[in-house]
C-alpha cells in the first residue's frame, strides 16, 4: 500500500510540475497560502458582500461587463475569496477571455483545491488552452521564443526609480479598431535596447529630487503616482535627476511607451485583456465621487514586468501629438513638430476604455492636472 501511495505522488508530481513552476513567482501564491491555513476562514465584508449582489444582479440582467467590473471590485477587497474567482472566470471565458479566465480558474484552484467546483474548474482550464495560444499571438514554439523578454532591473539611487531593460525588437503600433488617431497600424522597429520604469514617478521620488510635492492626491502616501505634473514640470524634474545621478534619463517615446505596454501582445490593456486586473480606473478605484489613485504595483504587471501601464495617472510622452500615425517615426525616436504633447495610460478618473494600449490622448505641456503624471525612460550602454 505504501509503495502504491509512493507511485502515486510521483506520478502526481511528474503531471503537476509544469504548473507548479508557472506559478512559483505568482504573487497569488502568498495570498493563497494565508487563506489555506486561515481557521476559520474569513468571511467577505459588507462593501465585498455589496458588489457580489450588484454583480449577481448585473448577470440576472445580462450585463455581463458590468458583472465582471463589480466581481473586479468584490476580490480587490477580498482577493481569496474562491467563489469569486470562479464566477469571474465563468464570465471572462464566456466573453472569450480565455487568458484572463484560465488565470481566474487557477486562482480558484488554488484557493479551493477540493472545492465543489474544482473538477468544473480544471476542465473549463483544459477547454481555454487550445484557443488561448492563438489569442496571444504564441501559436508555436518558435513564435514563443520570437517574443521580447525583458532583461534586469536596477536602480541608480536608493530613491531613484526602479528601472526594466527592455530588448531590442520590432511590433505594430496603432490599431484599426480605435480611434482615427491610433491609424495606421505600421511597424516600429528598436535597434537597440533601452530601460522604462517599472512603475509611475511616485510622490516619494519625485519629492527626493524635487524638495516638494505637488501631488493633489499627497494624503495617498509615498507610493502613490506623483501628480499634478505638467510635461514641463517633468522636463524640469528629469534635468535635477540627471544632475543628481549623471546618467540620461528622460519621458519615453510614444513608440517605446506602446512596445513596452504591449510586452510582445495584442492585448487590449497593458498586460491583459480585463481592464480590472492590470487597471486602476473610474470603476474600482473608489465610491461614487470619491475616486482617487492608488500606491503603484498594487494591480499585475504585464510580461516586461512593468506595473499600471494602463490606469492609475496620465503618463507625459516625449513625443508631439499628431492627428494620425502618418509619416510617423519607424524606428520609435521621438516625433516631434505639434503643439500638443502625447499623454498616454488613462487614468483613476477615466473610463478603462482610455487605458488600451493604442489610446491616446493629448494636453499643452505647460498643463497640469490630477490625473497626470509620468514614467520615466533612458538609454542603455
Amino acid at each position: 500500500m505504501v509503495n502504491i501511495q509512493k507511485c502515486l505522488a510521483v506520478i502526481l508530481l511528474i503531471v503537476c510540475a509544469p504548473a507548479f513552476a508557472e506559478s512559483a513567482n505568482d504573487p497569488f501564491q502568498e495570498v493563497a497560502a494565508k487563506y489555506l491555513a486561515a481557521n476559520p476562514k474569513p468571511v467577505l465584508s459588507e462593501e465585498a458582500h455589496k458588489y457580489k449582489v450588484q454583480a449577481e444582479f448585473m448577470m440576472q440582467e445580462k450585463q455581463p461587463d458590468k458583472a465582471i467590473a463589480l466581481y473586479g471590485k468584490a476580490l480587490n477587497v477580498a482577493p481569496w475569496w474562491p467563489e469569486g474567482h470562479y464566477q469571474l472566470g465563468l464570465l471572462l471565458g464566456e466573453a472569450k477571455k480565455y487568458r484572463d479566465a484560465t488565470q481566474e480558474m487557477k486562482h480558484y484552484l488554488l484557493l479551493a483545491p477540493e472545492g465543489a467546483d474544482a473538477r468544473a474548474a480544471q476542465d473549463k482550464i483544459y477547454q481555454w488552452e487550445v484557443v488561448i495560444e492563438p489569442e496571444t499571438g504564441k501559436t508555436t514554439p518558435e513564435a514563443a521564443k520570437a517574443l521580447p523578454e525583458a532583461g534586469k532591473t536596477f536602480k541608480d539611487c536608493p530613491t531613484c526609480a526602479e528601472m526594466v531593460e527592455i530588448p531590442a525588437g520590432s511590433f505594430d503600433m496603432g490599431s484599426n479598431n480605435g480611434e482615427a488617431d491610433e491609424k495606421p497600424v505600421h511597424r516600429v522597429t528598436f535597434s537597440k535596447p533601452f530601460a522604462i520604469g517599472k512603475t509611475e514617478v511616485t510622490q516619494e521620488q519625485w519629492y527626493a529630487v524635487m524638495g516638494s510635492d505637488p501631488s493633489y492626491f499627497n494624503g495617498c502616501g509615498d507610493t502613490c503616482p506623483v501628480e499634478q505634473v505638467s510635461w514641463n514640470d517633468a522636463q524640469t524634474f528629469i534635468k535635477k535627476l540627471n544632475a543628481k545621478t549623471g546618467k540620461q534619463y528622460r519621458l519615453p517615446t510614444e513608440a517605446e511607451w506602446e512596445y513596452a505596454c504591449r510586452a510582445g501582445s495584442q492585448l487590449e490593456y497593458c498586460g491583459s485583456d480585463n481592464a480590472d486586473n492590470v487597471s486602476w480606473n473610474t470603476l474600482n478605484s473608489g465610491g461614487f465621487f470619491f475616486n482617487t489613485p492608488h500606491p503603484v504595483a498594487t494591480k499585475h504587471a504585464n510580461a516586461f514586468g512593468l506595473y499600471d501601464m494602463s490606469g492609475n495617472v496620465w503618463e507625459w510622452i516625449e513625443d508631439n501629438y499628431h492627428e494620425n500615425y502618418n509619416g510617423a517615426p519607424a524606428d520609435g525616436s521621438a516625433w516631434e513638430g505639434g503643439s500638443m504633447r502625447v499623454l498616454r495610460g488613462g487614468s483613476w478618473g477615466k473610463d478603462p476604455k482610455f487605458g488600451r494600449a493604442a489610446a491616446r490622448s493629448k494636453f499643452a505641456s505647460n498643463y497640469r492636472d490630477f490625473s497626470y503624471g509620468l514614467r520615466l525612460a533612458r538609454n542603455l550602454p
